[in-house]
């Protein structure tokens, strides 16, 4: 670090120069970021479950659809005004753009009263005139094919399903079309009546927007919480804009290289701007606090820069690298989103230390002499002087503090059992959101917009009469099960067929060659894929519960000899969901051993890199523990806290078992090495911790419950950390090291 703060105080101006340029160089770089409102990257694509979905998707097109719901409080819908009413939202969404089919009371057949013509099959429109007699309103209630789907049991919601195009789906499309279909709809909630609209579109559309909203929101935040607390300490506002200077140059640098790099941020990588703002700000008050000790001492200005480089430079960029390992191990996720919100992380805390190794001393350079540090900065000196009393009575009660310890760890991990995984955007995003009010009303009133699709293999005789009957069945036995409101599939309408039909296998073989040929079917059977899709409706629900249903199925349908793959976008993103939560534990088990790898090399000490391992193991387990007590479940967002936190909760343990070290080789004894330590580099370590919690508390105001826990426990992780620091570390090092240790 020495010959490195040679360098920069020779050429100053020329190293300004280049951060300069390259930060302009950033700035373009941050505006080609843009979101992805697509799922995409949240599957599993190297995955065998992919690539049935990839299939399924060439047979059968895409199974994301629209669900439109018309509800009138104070009349049923089948009057003339509220069929009325249908229509011409029907007739609406029909004419709209880049809208492949709609399916309403005011266009479907009535497939019950299907019968035979002399040019085949053929059924009569579901409601043929501008009114309805008693005796047509009790044909619909009884029609289970229309009701929950068309229509409510009480008729006072009317369901509309949509299928967008392709074009529609596509991310450059999607949100004009999504804005433009939902003030359509809205246009339609006149005379008393209410419009809701939800689907799997509308809910990438609307998740997409919530992430973008939360990045315009906590990012100020957390800079003006940083530039408050800094200008709180420092009193000084040239020394206060310092931290938050390294911060947005961090940030900048690193969304440059994600709009560099062409990939749009998702859901788990919309967590990188708090993330990288947070973790950039230790380095930088490391170094300020340095060069303030030396400034005090009246060190020369010049001496005290390259002082504070050579003091802590070494410990700051072991900080950087084991928060980078922490990252980089979760690329043994198979998700691709989390894979690229660790490397561009890893990146983003490689940039970051560059950055304040730089541009901290250059503004340092430029800041000339100051008072001595208890004159000009009494909060400092005041952590300083609580740190020492705290430091002392460690000292007294060493024993005490371990044992306490482990009573808290027994009660916490007696939580872990409870944890449970499963992940529900609809009910993570606010109860007051849009898009959860009406995905909550339509799975109420009607049987929901979310499916588990199935594809079935058709027999190498095609669609034989056993087949059909075996798929009937199949499909009642589907309708019995918990969580499953309807069932399509191609044949649905023969179970409304007199039971003799379905007993002649000539009758049957009739009915379902000529079927195609009356009735769209192109979307639910396709002879040249020797393909058949059963698409079953259920409830929004968490991706533990839809996976024991799919699970239920799978073994349902060997026991039927039927080969059925489940398959869908609601089913990729459940199995995403439970694979995060178990590469999570292979991910923290490598953060774990390279990190504490990397102390005990660099510390040349495996006592103490073992010893390091017990206040950041501390906090993790507490976690894990308040999280099973708390109910809170292992989601997307919430999986990933303890490897992002272990990249940042060591960096305290570095930082004062770095200073202990070095205190050990003058000669001092154990508990004058660790009071040392924690006199020179407490008091930044208390700011840090707070910076980084008030920082990640930030994502409080966030949109999705998963991300707000995320936020919140990661903060309060970090006040575990700062306290099994200051606290069980030292305790920990005056029972088990000796006086001295070897230089």
């Amino acid at each position: 670090m020495k010959h490195f703060a040679a360098i920069l105080i020779r050429h100053p101006r020329a190293i300004a120069l280049g951060l300069a340029v390259l930060t302009l160089v950033a700035l373009w770089g941050c505006l080609q970021v843009t979101t992805e409102p697509s799922n995409e990257r949240l599957f599993l694509r190297r995955s065998d479950a992919y690539r049935v979905y990839q299939t399924f998707r060439t047979a059968f097109g895409s199974d994301e659809t629209v669900l439109v719901a018309l509800h009138d409080p104070e009349q049923p819908l089948l009057q003339p005004d509220g069929l009325a009413a249908i229509r011409a939202l029907t007739q609406a969404l029909t004419g709209f753009q880049h809208v492949a089919s709609v399916l309403s009371l005011s266009t479907a057949q009535d497939v019950s009263r299907l019968r035979m013509t002399p040019f085949g099959m053929a059924a009569p429109n579901l409601i043929a005139g501008d009114a309805l007699s008693r005796e047509q309103m009790d044909a619909i209630a009884a029609n289970d094919l229309v009701i929950g789907t068309l229509i409510s049991s009480d008729f006072h919601t009317a369901g509309i399903l949509v299928h967008p195009t392709d074009t529609a789906l596509a991310p450059e499309t999607l949100e004009e079309w999504t804005a433009a279909l939902r003030e359509l709809v809205n246009r339609h909630a006149t005379q008393g009546r209410h419009t809701y609209i939800a689907g799997s579109p509308i809910e990438r559309h609307d998740v997409a927007a919530y992430l973008q909203r939360d990045q315009q929101l906590t990012v100020p935040i957390v800079f003006v919480l940083l530039l408050g607390i800094t200008y709180g300490l420092y009193r000084q506002l040239h020394l206060a804009l310092i931290p938050p200077a390294c911060v947005l140059l961090a940030l900048s640098w690193t969304l440059a290289v994600v709009g560099f790099s062409g990939i749009q941020l998702n859901l788990i990588t919309s967590l990188l701007s708090p993330v990288i703002m947070v973790v950039s700000v230790s380095a930088a008050i490391h170094l300020i606090n340095a060069f303030l000790t030396a400034q005090a001492a009246d060190m020369p200005h010049t001496e005290a820069v390259s002082h504070a480089l050579h003091q802590v430079g070494m410990a700051c960029w072991l900080t950087a690298f084991t928060t980078m390992l922490g990252f980089f191990s979760l690329l043994v996720s198979p998700v691709p989103a989390v894979c690229e919100f660790a490397t561009f992380a890893g990146i983003g805390v490689g940039l970051s230390f560059v950055i304040t190794i730089t541009l901290v001393p250059l503004a340092l350079l430029q800041y000339g002499h100051v008072p001595s540090q208890q004159q000009r900065y009494p909060i400092m000196h005041h952590i300083e002087r609580v740190l020492i009393r705290c430091f002392h009575w460690v000292v007294a009660h060493r024993l005490t503090i371990c044992c306490v310890t482990l009573v808290i760890l027994a009660a916490f991990l007696a939580g872990i059992p409870r944890l449970t995984e499963g992940t529900d955007i609809i009910r993570a995003l606010k109860r007051t959101a849009p898009l959860r009010l009406s995905t909550e009303f339509i799975d109420h009133h009607l049987t929901g917009v979310n499916s588990l699709e199935l594809m079935l293999a058709l027999p190498e005789t095609g669609a034989n009469p056993l087949f059909i009957r075996q798929t009937l069945a199949f499909s009642t036995w589907l309708r019995r099960q918990p969580g499953v409101t309807t069932v399509h599939s191609p044949w649905e309408v023969f179970r409304s067929l007199p039971a003799d039909y379905l007993a002649n296998d000539e009758q049957l073989r009739v009915l379902a060659t000529l079927l195609p040929l009356s009735l769209p079917l192109e979307h639910w059977l396709n002879a040249a894929a020797n393909a058949l899709r059963i698409s079953v409706r259920v409830n929004a629900m968490a991706s533990d519960r839809l996976l024991t249903l799919a699970q239920d199925i799978a073994r349902h349908a060997e026991q039927t000899a039927l080969d059925v793959k489940l398959t869908g976008a609601n089913y990729l993103l459940a199995l995403m969901s439970r694979t995060l939560v178990l590469t999570q534990i292979h991910s923290l088990a490598v953060a774990i051993v390279l990190i504490l790898s990397c102390i005990t090399l660099t510390l040349r000490s495996g006592k103490l890199g073992l010893i390091a391992a017990i206040p950041n193991l501390v906090p993790l387990l507490i976690l894990f523990g308040l999280m099973g007590w708390s109910g809170v479940m292992l989601s997307t967002a919430t999986t990933m806290i303890a490897s992002v936190a272990l990249g940042l909760i060591v960096d305290d343990t570095i930082h004062l078992l770095y200073g202990y070290r070095q205190a050990t080789q003058t000669g001092l004894t154990s508990s004058q090495a660790m009071q040392q330590a924690i006199r020179h580099t407490g008091p930044a370590l208390v700011i840090t911790t707070l910076i980084l919690t008030l920082g990640f508390w930030a994502g409080l105001i966030g949109s999705f419950k998963p991300t707000v826990s995320f936020a919140f426990l990661t903060g309060l992780t970090m006040i575990i950390a700062l306290l099994a620091n200051l606290l069980v570390l030292p305790a920990i090092l005056l029972i088990r090291i000796p006086k001295r240790l070897p230089s």
